[in-house]
């Protein structure tokens, strides 16, 4: 069976914290065009290798400055768009804007990428829901703040017995012994066992020096 909503699911919720409201146009959701890039990367690889986008002529109608952009993923030969991009270039009283052009090109790659579902929460407006901005406040932060991964009993006893290490022998071989038992573990259980060697490594040379 075709999943044809792989990318769309893989990409489609939004960290509110790469977002602001915009109070423009009966006021908006904005999301950071650095934040889309990066979960592009994310998801297809470095720009210019894994994804990219061209750009055509820009076209000035009036105070406007459009370009067209085409977005690519997984293979040069793999593209859609042109997407217009548009942006003010000149305001009502004449002074021009020299980052037209970029924001431009910006606002056409946005729409491309809101194609494929990137940030589709924002588009669909479920961040006019609070409840649903919470919600994704909570799984945002817990993705970046993971709990602390679990110690086996195994490893509960190889810090025990760590304790009873009163000579740099002893804590030779409880390494040689519980070493195997440390290259297996989850990353955050390396670093507190690591840790607890190395402070009592530092107390057994601590006790020396003063036996000295």
């Amino acid at each position: 069976m075709s999943d044809n909503l792989r990318i769309w699911n893989a990409v489609c919720k939004t960290n509110p914290a790469h977002t602001k409201h915009v109070n423009q146009r009966g006021g908006f959701t904005a999301v950071s065009a650095n934040y889309q890039i990066l979960a592009a990367t994310e998801q297809f690889g470095p720009i210019g290798i894994g994804w990219g986008y061209t750009t055509g002529n820009p076209v000035i109608i009036d105070t406007l400055i459009t370009i067209p952009v085409t977005l690519w993923h997984g293979s040069r030969d793999n593209t859609f768009g042109p997407m217009w991009g548009c942006e003010e270039w000149k305001d009502g009283k004449g002074r021009i804007d020299s980052d037209a052009p970029k924001k431009a090109t910006t606002d056409g790659l946005t729409k491309l990428l809101s194609q494929l579902g990137f940030n589709a929460d924002v588009f669909l407006g479920r961040f006019d829901d609070q409840k649903y901005v919470a919600q994704m406040k909570r799984e945002f932060a817990e993705k970046e703040n993971p709990p602390p991964a679990e110690m086996t009993n195994a490893q509960l006893d190889a810090l025990a017995k760590l304790d009873e290490c009163d000579t740099a022998q002893r804590l030779g071989v409880w390494l040689d012994d519980n070493k195997p038992l440390i290259e297996a573990a989850p990353e955050a259980v390396k670093r507190t066992l690591r840790a607890a060697y190395s402070a009592r490594q530092n107390l057994i040379k601590s006790m020396d020096r003063a036996a000295a």
